[in-house]
């Protein structure tokens, strides 16, 4: 075959691609990764013969993995990394039968060292494919070793099983699945965790420095759905739009960080009138801090959390896959109670550095004179608003960005907007500090929920006054409901795709003993209330049914009843010659079996040859014994006549 040579790169690539598809690792890696496979598919394209040179390839292979141990990146990239580069070794070097199968082998490791630190959707057509890769790479090597014991015309490996095979795995999978006890490992291991680069990306941090440098990329990465129940009214979800996650009342310079002097918690009202409840889903992240609405009362279950700095709420434990928890807040102002600051505290709330020179100086620019608290905020909160915002990060590399984010720019994200205003309410003597959180994301109606990703990262500003903190959003309304990218107003297809790994992640990869229950529960209460009302049709239609079914019964079978023809047709091993030849080419009327088979051999001049050998055996098993030679050509003369048609 033309491309069997390909067949053994197939699972190598395959796995290559769900290795790309995790977005695990840094774009380095993956080269080192993908170079070892190209370089062994440009030898295969060039034919070159690098046996005589495989002592010097596994000498640098050795030196490779030694190298990449002694960077002290963890095992689990260093086995990844070599098992690629053994692979394309193997692939380049000649191989047998026992090397081939040696790829498949590492074609395996390498999808399941994968497998362990994935879930999505995603990869479960990447597991498709890599099972039809492996099935069609097994296949080729079966194939191969069979056709070398045929004579006759070979024909191609029969390829067109596999997605049979993939869809009957597909199916046998599936129904392991619904019936196995439900075991939750979490097999993800720490070293994949946070290994691919992140850097001017946007997303959700537990610091802050607007000495970040250039543009913020967006991250349309999803953090988090939070699915209401039904019958809930959006609006009512829509109001509380700001998800709160840390607070950060530490700066120096142009650096924001958590404080030790914070309390721990989010403070709700907890004798709230009216409440809203929805379960929020959150997926993984490097923190491990959950945003959760302002006034929030009630978390279920609570118990792997736990109480971190600047007022957060962790997991108690790295997650390793999608949590949910049911999330009850009241509906009112998005304020935190905080009676009293120690004047330890209240000093810390009001420090500012020399580099804030420029805020100072735009508070009693934008208010002058003395006002009160919410009267100077909603001033300050208004005029900031009329500056400009972008991504494109104008004033990160300045000297000192916020000043000149003030003076010259008068542009920027989330980021510079909060801090401004923050420091602004120092210099005025008013505790305020920069909250890192999220914006409510899109309405998903195909899956009934609210969608949260990266690009809804937000910071904004709490001040106190009057033993509360109020909030204060002094970034542009024109950023609208995405702060960190154009991620509203999302189109059909992305929002159906949304919706169907979300429904992967509810119903395969959350899906637990207690659905397991409830879907057996049902199957019983279905089974138990059935009854048989299936009405015998009139006696007429049934045997008229009857004679149909037999008729057709008898014709797919015709050649099992029909008589032998006489001559060739009474020596059992041309039976099915005889029956592929049937149409165009019957025995005569007191021709032997030579005689057809040389008839044959005269129709098809190409298969002479093996129809005369094939006419000796014959008569050799007739006179001579039964070897079972006969039955065997015959066999394979028949494959090779398939589909043959007489000349009109």
């Amino acid at each position: 075959m033309r491309w069997a040579r390909w067949i053994d790169h197939l699972p190598l690539w395959v796995a290559l691609g769900a290795t790309v598809a995790t977005d695990i690792y840094e774009p380095g890696e993956l080269v080192v990764m993908a170079l070892p496979l190209g370089v062994a598919a440009a030898v295969e394209i060039l034919r070159w013969d690098l046996g005589r040179h495989h002592r010097w390839l596994e000498v640098g292979a050795l030196i490779f993995f030694l190298a990449d141990l002694a960077r002290g990146r963890g095992v689990f990239p260093v086995a990844i990394h070599t098992l690629f580069l053994l692979a394309g070794v193997r692939l380049a070097l000649p191989r047998e039968l026992p090397q081939r199968r040696q790829l498949v082998l590492m074609g395996f490791l390498l999808f399941l060292a994968t497998a362990a630190s994935t879930t999505d959707l995603v990869f479960l057509l990447w597991s498709l494919l890599w099972l039809g890769s492996a099935a069609a790479a097994l296949l080729q090597q079966a194939w191969e070793t069979s056709a070398s014991l045929r004579r006759g015309v070979l024909f191609s490996p029969p390829y067109a099983r596999v997605p049979a095979w993939m869809g009957a795995a597909l199916v046998l999978g599936a129904g392991f699945f619904l019936i196995l006890p439900r075991l939750n490992a979490g097999l993800r291991p720490r070293a994949f965790l946070g290994t691919a680069a992140m850097a001017a990306r946007a997303g959700f941090g537990d610091q802050m420095d607007l000495g970040g440098g250039g543009p913020i990329a967006p991250n349309p990465e999803v953090v988090l759905r939070i699915v209401p129940p039904p019958g809930t009214d959006t609006a009512s979800l829509a109001g509380s739009d700001l998800l709160r996650g840390v607070a950060l009342e530490t700066v120096q310079g142009m650096h924001w960080s958590t404080s030790d002097l914070t309390p721990p918690g989010l403070r709700g009202e907890r004798g709230a009138s009216r409440t809203q409840q929805a379960e929020f889903l959150f997926s993984p992240s490097a923190q491990g801090i959950l945003t959760l609405p302002y006034g929030t009362v009630r978390l279920r279950p609570d118990l792997s959390l736990r109480l971190g700095g600047g007022g957060s709420i962790r997991w108690r434990f790295p997650q390793s896959r999608p949590i949910p928890l049911d999330v009850v807040w009241s509906l009112g102002r998005p304020e935190v109670s905080e009676p009293w600051l120690a004047p330890r505290r209240l000093e810390h709330l009001t420090e500012l550095g020399s580099e804030h020179e420029a805020a100072r100086r735009w508070s009693l620019r934008f208010a002058p004179g003395i006002l009160s608290t919410p009267e100077l905020a909603k001033v300050l909160e208004q005029d900031l608003r009329g500056f400009r915002y972008t991504l494109d990060n104008p004033s990160g590399r300045a000297a000192n960005p916020l000043e000149d984010f003030l003076d010259r720019t008068q542009a920027g994200h989330c980021e510079y907007f909060a801090s401004a205003m923050a420091l602004m309410l120092r210099a005025r003597g008013v505790p305020a500090r920069v909250v890192n959180g999220f914006r409510l994301g899109p309405w998903i109606p195909e899956g009934g929920y609210f969608r949260v990703s990266q690009d809804q990262a937000h910071s904004w500003v709490e001040y106190w006054d009057q033993g509360r903190w109020h909030v204060a959003d002094p970034t542009p309304a024109t950023a609208g409901q995405d702060t960190r990218g154009a991620t509203s107003g999302l189109g059909l297809l992305v929002r159906w795709l949304d919706n169907l790994r979300y429904q992967w992640d509810r119903h395969v990869v959350r899906f637990s003993d207690q659905d397991q229950m409830a879907g057996l529960s049902w199957m019983q209460a279905r089974l138990q209330g059935w009854e048989w009302r299936w009405k015998a049709p009139p006696a007429g239609l049934s045997w008229g049914l009857a004679l149909v079914a037999a008729g057709w019964v008898a014709w797919r079978t015709r050649r099992h009843w029909r008589p032998v023809p006489p001559g060739p047709g009474s020596i059992r091993a041309l039976r099915p010659l005889l029956d592929r030849t049937r149409r165009g080419a019957t025995p005569l009327t007191g021709e032997t079996a030579r005689a057809w088979l040389l008839r044959l051999g005269a129709l098809r001049p190409e298969r002479a040859e093996s129809l005369r050998r094939l006419a000796d055996a014959v008569e050799t098993e007739a006179y001579g014994g039964r070897n079972g030679t006969a039955s065997a050509l015959a066999k394979a003369e028949a494959v090779a006549w398939r589909g043959w048609k007489a000349p009109i």
